[in-house]
């Protein structure tokens, strides 16, 4: 199947669907699930695999059908979630979750979440893996460190305590859309090795998502890092005529080394030569606003050695502080 084809076959109305679209009941579909499916140990619907898998299948795609919601529910399979086109909400442990088109989702058999009812161009792609597809050998061909290997690994063993799911926002990355394009239309298309060609491209749509996710690791990581140099440069402008290094690394709890660095990294100046900069700008300010004498100016900026004011000053202005006074007089 080419693209176009896929996309036609995706959006054909499903059996359940049509009922739904001739107007039966939301009461009388929800006793349908209720007769369809067991209850889990936390009260919610639990999906098990062999509603949907044949004897001996590992993996099944499925879309969801459209136009009525799924209540919460979890499975005993590992569940891929991926919106080939429009927009689907769902509550994920208890957080509402909106995912855009090219999105990806990923569920552990403990993982509780619903789904609120899709509209028309609303294609949620299902991809349904029984423990057993994550055998060791699939597994040790997984990268060895990273998010997903460890969330399969700890998901097929049932060890997992915290986050049971994972969730991707690869709406701008074509090269998972590829690749989850082939995985549903190798499915479709049924021809000889199919699950052991899925089982290949599963593999490095993992891998692509383990990149994704290490690459906004470190967009978000330096983002978190420029918001703190912000918050580092504001301090020593609130604070220049006081601030110490090792007050402001106890203030932001970092040591003084690590804080000089990044700001030495990050704006080129350390953390001495931002104070210096500060102190001397109020100095300028009240040379050229006051008549104030320098021997009370100079505290004023943070000074308590007026040799060191006059040799810092001299060294950034090219002058004596009498000599820049004299010749910004005009501002007074």
């Amino acid at each position: 199947m080419n693209r176009e084809e896929l996309d036609r076959y995706l959006r054909k109305i499903t059996p359940r669907e049509k009922e739904i679209l001739k107007g039966i009941s939301l009461e009388e579909l929800h006793r349908q699930d209720t007769c369809r499916f067991a209850k889990s140990g936390q009260g919610t619907y639990l999906f098990e695999g062999s509603l949907f898998m044949a004897p001996g299948e590992k993996i099944v795609v499925s879309r969801q059908d459209r136009y009525v919601e799924v209540l919460p529910h979890q499975h005993d399979y590992i569940e891929l979630c991926y919106l080939w086109s429009g927009s689907c909400s769902q509550t994920i442990e208890g957080k509402k979750v909106v995912t855009s088109e090219g999105d990806v989702c990923i569920f552990d058999t403990q993982a509780v979440h619903s789904i609120e009812a899709g509209g028309e161009n609303d294609i949620l792609v299902n991809i349904l893996m029984s423990r057993e597809f994550f055998d060791a050998a699939f597994l040790s061909r997984m990268p060895r460190q990273g998010i997903v290997s460890e969330f399969l690994a700890e998901s097929v063993t049932r060890s997992r305590k915290k986050k049971h799911y994972l969730y991707f926002k690869t709406h701008g990355n074509n090269r998972v859309g590829e690749i989850m394009e082939q995985i549903i239309s190798e499915y479709y298309t049924g021809d000889i090795g199919m699950e052991e060609v899925m089982e290949s491209y599963v593999i490095i749509l993992f891998t692509e998502l383990l990149r994704t996710w290490r690459d906004e690791t470190k967009k978000q990581a330096s983002v978190a890092k420029e918001v703190q140099i912000l918050e580092l440069l504001s301090y020593i402008e609130k604070n220049y005529e006081t601030c110490t290094l090792p007050e402001m690394g106890k203030a932001f709890g970092m040591h003084g080394n690590y804080l000089t660095a990044l700001l030495k990294e990050k704006t080129g100046r350390s953390f001495v030569e931002h104070v210096q900069e500060q102190r001397l700008k109020k100095a300028r300010m009240l040379l050229e606003t006051t008549e104030l004498p320098l021997s009370e100016l100079i505290p004023l900026c943070g000074y308590n050695n007026m040799n060191f004011f006059y040799r810092k000053f001299r060294e950034a202005e090219g002058c004596t502080p009498a000599q820049y006074r004299k010749e910004h007089r005009n501002t007074l």
